[in-house]
């Protein structure tokens, strides 16, 4: 097996793209290369099946590493990932976030009106009373937190801006590891720190087993103030549009209740679960839906968004134990405005900081202490998958006897 010992510090972009890797110390990895680290930092980059050394891996295998010039986008450092089926796009430069999933000729993400990968340099979170994130909102997963999450507004005399800084924070360190069955892991290093204020370290690992239609996303979190504790908010807001969002698609789940947000979501909460055509709320119009999901025998809450006609769809599965609340955010606007739906699990619900401390909903994480979240992601591109996954679903509700989710009569705001 071929492998290369030494340790490439800096690649230049006039330098040959080869990778160069070692072997991993540690854990299961038998390759790891540093992308981005103190004074390391690598531009562009590719690695195949054959650089991997490893025998009968897909031909689409591999991992390539670019940075983005011009316009908004201009600086922006991506790392594409394929296992032969599965192919994510990760974006360092903001949070670690996933830009979209792609399975053969089915692209999980949404059109937003907002065009190409943002930098954070041209984002002003405080922008417009808070609302800042959306001028640089589009992308399929992208977290929210993790000092704060949720809706803008005051705070202690502190203006909470939405859905917080982590998304908009570049990652300090970015390393590749390949196992030798071929899995590959992305990790990375997201600091949310300020002087006198948080201290928080997000480490997280995105991981895509080879011919997996599954991806899985491990993040931890770390207060890093030895004397000092951290309340702390994280939510994964991950979006979907055409093809899975379409009038008649549907959304399953371990739920156990489900409440609206305000008054227009009460309006229509027998329908919560069901999705209408684009364009069926006026301009800038939105329903949201506060739900609470169970577990099924081995710790997981299951989720699963599908078309209309039960084709095609995406799995979320979750612990509960970690992230207790499930935020569904059903944006039925025309196409051109964003037609699309988050689907988001979180630590709390959407309302600004003050109104989830007050519910009892707020984490607090004491000095030096951690906590964890673990995601998986599975895209369904056939009837039979999405049967497969009803049916798990299916089975976890009659093991815990609920068979359709509590409906609260009034309004979480």
């Amino acid at each position: 097996m071929h492998r290369i010992q030494k340790v490439l510090q800096h690649i230049s972009p006039s330098e040959p793209t080869k990778p160069t890797v070692r072997p991993a110390r540690g854990d299961q990895a038998i390759y790891r290369k540093i992308l981005t680290s103190s004074n390391v930092y690598v531009e562009n980059w590719t690695m195949g099946p054959k650089d991997s050394g490893l025998e009968g891996l897909p031909k689409s295998w591999g991992i390539t590493k670019k940075r983005l010039k011009g316009g908004l986008q201009d600086g922006v450092d991506t790392v594409e990932v394929s296992n032969g089926v599965l192919t994510a796009l990760i974006v360092p430069t903001k949070g670690m976030n996933i830009q979209h999933l792609r399975m053969g000729n089915i692209t999980i993400n949404w059109n937003s009106p907002v065009k190409g990968i943002v930098h954070p340099f041209f984002n002003n979170l405080e922008d417009n009373n808070g609302l800042g994130w959306l001028y640089s909102f589009n992308g399929w997963m992208v977290r929210c937190g993790a000092e704060w999450s949720g809706h803008p507004g005051d705070d202690n005399g502190r203006l909470m801006s939405l859905h917080g800084k982590i998304a908009h924070i570049p990652a300090s360190h970015v390393e590749v590891l390949v196992e030798s069955d071929g899995t590959i892991r992305i990790k990375g290093i997201v600091r949310e720190v300020w002087f006198k204020g948080a201290n928080l370290e997000l480490q997280t690992e995105i991981s895509l087993a080879p011919g997996s239609r599954s991806i899985s996303i491990t993040d931890t979190l770390i207060n890093k103030c030895p004397n000092k504790s951290q309340e702390f908010q994280m939510l994964y807001h991950a979006n979907y549009g055409k093809p899975i969002l379409q009038k008649g698609s549907r959304l399953k789940g371990t739920f156990q209740s489900v409440q609206a947000f305000n008054k227009e979501a009460l309006s229509d909460i027998h329908n919560w679960d069901v999705y209408e055509k684009p364009g069926f709320v006026p301009p800038g119009g939105e329903r949201l839906y506060c739900v609470t999901p169970f577990a099924d025998n081995t710790g997981m809450a299951h989720v699963l968004l599908h078309d209309a006609k039960g084709r095609i769809g995406v799995s979320t599965k979750f612990r509960p134990s970690q992230l207790p609340c499930l935020s569904v955010w059903k944006n039925e606007d025309v196409e051109a405005n964003g037609y699309v739906t988050g689907i988001e699990p979180g630590t709390t619900f959407p309302p600004n900081r003050t109104v989830e401390r007050k519910a009892g909903r707020l984490g607090t994480l004491l000095p030096n202490q951690s906590r964890k979240f673990e995601l998986e992601f599975t895209v369904h591109g056939n009837e039979n998958h999405v049967k497969a996954a009803t049916e798990c679903i299916e089975e976890a509700k009659r093991t815990r006897s609920q068979y359709k989710p509590s409906i609260i009569a009034n309004t979480l705001m």
